[in-house]
């Protein structure tokens, strides 16, 4: 199938009727089903076809081969819309389908399995040897139809064990130095904070949590649920100062919001980086200063034509951290597109050597590796009168990148969509404002006063 077929049976799927019998319905899901398991097994191998002709080329063209598998891995993540990241993990699970497990490849092109189920397999046998990865693939591949999710992680997970259980239980023991605490937004303005901890640390952890809980439940006082109780006992155990420190625990937040939200003159969400938008009233308590909290504001500056984030309070560019939190502001996750990894590089667009020039609207936040990868042979970045930033692959395909748009007025948004359409006059008169916001903008429009 050409690139044109392939688009024709998109549009015929995006046309399906609908309107029959349930047990047609029924019947069409599990058909698209494996659809998408058969268009998941042609993107591994097309991408390991990918992975063998680019690789070996821009080596010879003199690249270092790890920068090389890093362009590899970005250009699959971008063509896929996923992070630089996520691409390499599809270019190693393309390898490992058609080098090394043909037969749990056939069942995803037959759409027995899914592209997600692979992907386990795929990890749970990454340490084993080609022989032994051989040997799963013939022993699972034709049982994979009646598998789910937890089982396949079961079954694969008990094959290598089997097979390596030496290696299994060297790996249990090294994996203590891998023990971490991350954290992700949730929704509702909660976050998800999570602990990878040996199993003997973490049940004793949890134990602990639970049994704080229980003792409360007997209190006639105590309103709260048993996971309330935890969660509380969590913060106080972890916030409670050791003798000798402060009392108050310190902590930074970057909130960007617009001045009439904080004056709670609008409604407009604020937007806390690295977690996402946050409602006015929860912004307006995050930086209700108290006896004991230091809030410190920094002015930062829209375009009044577009709102976008140009400049801040600082006149000096050299000066790296205010530069940095104003980029972190501005862009919120890695500039590339699809990446959405947190910013680690504050960083030229374009780059100096290539005629950039050192300033805010030429800079971006990327992550480490998307900041390594653009200055790699065949790569290219451009910088648009809109701020857009257009990176070109080694192949030649483009993808463009904006920033989030950032917290807007009511009033600025009322001055742009009554100026959308300049034969409208305004519903209602201007506020002085809007009249401002006006003049700013450079717009007339009948009744604008």
């Amino acid at each position: 199938m050409s690139t044109d077929a392939i688009a024709a049976v998109i549009a015929t799927l995006a046309e399906l009727d609908t309107n029959v019998s349930d047990a047609e319905r029924i019947d069409r899901l599990t058909a698209l089903e494996r659809v998408k398991s058969a268009a998941a097994a042609a993107q591994a191998r097309f991408t390991d076809a990918f992975n063998r002709s680019e690789l070996p080329r821009l080596v010879e063209g003199g690249a270092d081969a790890r920068d090389a598998q890093r362009s590899v891995c970005a250009q699959v993540g971008l063509a896929r819309k996923d992070s630089p990241h996520k691409g390499g993990r599809h270019v190693g699970l393309a390898a490992t389908l058609v080098h090394e497990m043909p037969g749990v490849l056939r069942a995803l092109q037959r759409g027995e399995t899914s592209e997600w189920r692979a992907t386990v397999i795929a990890r749970e046998t990454a340490h084993l040897s080609p022989e032994h990865r051989a040997q799963i693939d013939a022993g699972i591949a034709d049982q994979l139809a009646g598998w789910g999710d937890a089982r396949t992680e079961r079954e694969t997970r008990a094959w290598a064990q089997r097979l390596d259980p030496d290696g299994a239980a060297d790996r249990a023991r090294k994996a203590a130095t891998d023990r971490r605490v991350s954290i992700r937004p949730a929704p509702d303005c909660m976050v998800y904070l999570t602990s990878l901890l040996p199993v003997k640390d973490g049940v004793a952890v949890y134990g602990e949590l639970h049994r704080q809980a229980m003792s409360a439940a007997g209190d006639p006082d105590e309103h709260r649920s048993r996971g309330q109780v935890m969660a509380d006992t969590l913060v106080s155990r972890v916030l409670t100062p050791n003798p000798g420190e402060p009392q108050e625990p310190g902590v930074e937040l970057h909130l960007v919001m617009t001045d009439r939200a904080l004056a709670d003159a609008d409604t407009e969400p604020a937007r806390l980086v690295g977690y996402g938008p946050l409602p006015a009233p929860i912004a307006r308590d995050l930086v209700r200063a108290d006896a004991k909290t230091q809030v410190w504001v920094r002015r930062v500056y829209t375009d009044p034509t577009t709102g976008d984030l140009i400049t801040t309070d600082a006149r000096r560019r050299d000066f790296p951290h205010v530069a940095r939190m104003f980029l972190t502001a501005r862009d919120q996750t890695c500039r590339t597109p699809f990446c959405g990894a947190p910013i680690r590089h504050a960083d030229h667009a374009l780059a100096v050597a290539k005629g950039g020039v050192t300033d805010l609207r030429n800079g971006n936040g990327r992550c480490a590796a998307c900041n390594l990868t653009k200055d790699l042979a065949g790569w290219s970045t451009q910088v648009q009168g809109d701020g857009a930033i257009v990176t070109t692959t080694p192949t030649g395909h483009r993808y463009t990148g904006r920033p989030p748009q950032p917290p807007r007025s009511r009033a600025w948004q009322r001055i742009r969509s009554i100026a959308e359409d300049v034969t409208t006059p305004a519903a209602a008169p201007l506020t002085a404002l809007e009249r401002r916001l006006a003049v700013l903008l450079d717009l007339q429009w009948p009744g604008a006063g």
